[in-house]
């Protein structure tokens, strides 16, 4: 992360995450800020969170609404049973954190969802309604975590210079390798990858102006700017490691 984050900027965004899983699946979802606390009787979910915020996040979802959903994301004409309730939580909250942790500013951010439970309300710190279609379900997320340090962004790595011959130079020199630009990456669920089709958008969670990737296997090499050559893609290099560093990709 760039910046230090608050908790509850990120118990928000958490929300919202899940919000976009259960779109993923039903489609038309709305989320709505709620000033009033979360109360009665629910599905509960405590994870530790590490790295830049610290401790345990609580996620809760209403009974009812809990219900509504695992009916719906699972396909079932019955009200399903506990076990498959507290199942769908977990996926949909455990996608979440998947897809917020690929997200500025919360990539310095993991969470490790633990089962669902039922329980109530717990005292919350953001509250919000989603909607889909006619059914509604209220989310709230608190617990205790406290935000860290701002992360300092890791230089690429150099390793120790290794010395070659000028045998195994010239041998090395005319290998060819598979040089990759990494363009972006993202987290889906089977659910969301298996509707795929043409004319389906995929959304990389990235910014058109961050920097690609260049990997030889999966070492990153080089970072740098998309440009058009010639009518053709190519990379404008604007960071980039040492050939000694570069030579030594090859001997691993």
């Amino acid at each position: 992360m760039s910046e230090q984050v608050t908790v509850k900027a990120y118990q928000r965004a958490l929300i919202d995450e899940f919000a976009a899983a259960v779109e993923a699946v039903l489609g038309g979802v709305t989320t709505t800020p709620v000033a009033d606390h979360a109360e009665g009787d629910g599905w509960r979910l405590t994870a530790t969170a590490t790295g830049d915020v610290d401790g345990a996040i609580v996620a809760w979802v209403d009974r009812a609404g809990s219900e509504q959903l695992a009916q719906r994301v699972m396909g079932m004409e019955e009200a399903p049973d506990a076990a498959t309730v507290a199942d769908m939580l977990r996926e949909m909250w455990s996608q979440a954190a998947g897809a917020l942790s690929l997200k500025d500013p919360f990539t310095g951010i993991k969470l490790v969802m633990a089962a669902a439970e039922a329980a109530e309300a717990p005292a919350t710190n953001v509250v919000c309604d989603v909607t889909i279609g006619d059914a509604t379900a209220r989310l709230a997320v608190g617990g205790n975590a406290v935000a860290t340090a701002p992360a300092v962004p890791a230089p690429l790595a150099k390793p120790a210079p290794v010395a070659l011959s000028n045998d195994k130079l010239e041998v090395v020199l005319d290998m060819e390798l598979p040089l990759v630009v990494r363009f972006g990456r993202t987290v889906m669920s089977m659910r969301a990858l298996s509707a795929l089709g043409p004319g389906s958008i995929v959304d990389m969670e990235r910014s058109p102006d961050e920097p690609v990737q260049m990997l030889v296997g999966d070492q990153v090499i080089a970072r740098g700017e998309v440009v058009v050559v010639g009518g053709n893609y190519g990379v404008r290099i604007t960071d980039l490691v040492s050939p000694a560093d570069r030579a030594r990709v090859v001997e691993v």
